[in-house]
């Protein structure tokens, strides 16, 4: 039945794995790229700066069950690839979650005070930012830029592991 093939190992190994997979896939593509364009920015980011850390949160606890369920199961060896896809899939989710997310909300945090104080925005059109301004913008890209390629690492882990399983089975 549908309800037992849920419960079993395997079932609900895939169903997790759907999970982290499909969220990071939406809120990578469709729900982040809509919320930008359809609202005021300093809503977008604080919109995103509530999101993120549980989008992290799921995508570690989705990859330790994964990586514990998937353990359970088989004898892992150093050359094995989904214990190594779902190591790297935890690691990854862990420094957004605890290091780099909370690093970049910071940066976009003092980014919109200084909006405020200046009465700009940061890419104001009319004058160059002030040189405050300017080295959070700086800051500011390399920690979002940092954090967006840790999240594509685990979209293409989690992909790939998809891939493998849907191939091959969870053997």
């Amino acid at each position: 039945s549908l309800a037992q093939a849920a419960l079993s190992k395997r079932g609900l190994y895939n169903l997790v794995l759907g999970t982290v997979a499909g969220t990071t896939i939406w809120h990578s593509f469709i729900n982040g790229p809509i919320a930008y364009k359809n609202l005021p920015r300093q809503q977008f980011g604080n919109l995103q700066s509530k999101l993120f850390p549980p989008f992290f949160a799921l995508q570690t606890g989705g990859s330790a069950l994964l990586l514990f369920m998937y353990s359970r199961a088989n004898k892992l060896l150093r050359s094995d690839l989904n214990a190594w896809l779902l190591s790297g899939m935890g690691i990854v989710g862990l420094l957004n979650l605890t290091l780099v997310g909370p690093w970049t909300t910071k940066i976009m945090k003092r980014r919109h005070r200084l909006e405020r104080l200046e009465g700009t925005t940061y890419d104001a059109p009319d004058a160059p930012p002030s040189s405050q301004m300017a080295a959070l913008n700086k800051r500011f890209a390399i920690a979002h830029s940092v954090s967006s390629l840790l999240n594509l690492g685990f979209l293409g882990a989690s992909v790939s592991l998809a891939l493998l399983v849907g191939e091959y089975g969870l053997v």
